[in-house]
């Protein structure tokens, strides 16, 4: 029963959050096809420590290394839904390899994961093409019915405020940086705040490595199927 209502809760929220969090990350492309020699964002390496909030209470740590070609971030949770609690100490590690962006979540109680493509990311790179990341990263969320609702500060952040479809909302910064994220589905909320953010922060050494976890390549079929 825990495992049936966290595969629901997550399909219909997690892949929200992924999303917001994926496309938010502005990727600055050139004509060059080989994505791998390109800079996803503009600062070499950051860090933040997101507090998690909703059914989903805990804490998250983000880091960005390699403008954006690497990102990971550790999460440890507990959702709770209906009486009933499923915790989650879990990393997810996205990296550029041969073309393909690549996303790595890992169980770090059982040390297994899965690896598999993005599928949006080839799109956006056509999508980007010529484009400054900014218009590029502005066009992306209107197209996801987003608006802008104003400036605002989180936590010392200040950040441009967008609502979503589908009741979810993000403040991002400057500088791209997601300082808030929320989302309310059929009653349902889930919400990250930034509670600190550092900038040339690449976090400790392998932070973004899979280590001796066990991996297996799924693609997204297989994952929205289980």
């Amino acid at each position: 029963m825990k495992t049936y209502l966290h595969n629901a809760i997550f399909s219909k929220l997690g892949y929200l959050g992924a999303f917001i969090v994926f496309s938010l990350i502005v990727i600055l492309f050139s004509a060059n096809i080989h994505a791998a020699e390109q800079k996803m964002h503009q600062l070499k390496s950051y860090s933040v420590n997101y507090e998690m909030g909703g059914i989903s209470k805990g804490e998250k740590q983000q880091y960005s290394q390699n403008y954006g070609r690497t990102i990971c971030w550790v999460e440890k949770s507990e959702m709770s839904v209906m009486g009933n609690s499923v915790n989650k100490n879990e990393k997810v590690i996205t990296k550029i390899e041969d073309g393909d962006q690549w996303i790595i979540t890992i169980d770090l109680d059982k040390n297994t994961g899965t690896k598999m493509k993005n599928p949006m990311y080839k799109g956006l790179v056509a999508g980007m093409k010529g484009k400054d990341p900014k218009e590029f990263s502005e066009e992306l969320m209107k197209q996801m019915g987003g608006k802008v609702v104003g400036d605002k500060t989180v936590n010392g952040e200040k950040c441009t405020e967008w609502t979503l479809m589908g009741g979810a909302t993000t403040c991002v910064t400057e500088d791209l940086i997601t300082v808030e994220s929320t989302a309310n589905m059929a009653g349902i909320s889930i919400s990250e705040v930034a509670t600190e953010v550092k900038r040339n922060d690449s976090g400790p050494q392998d932070i973004c490595s899979p280590g001796d976890a066990s991996i297996k390549e799924m693609d997204l079929g297989q994952i929205m199927s289980q």
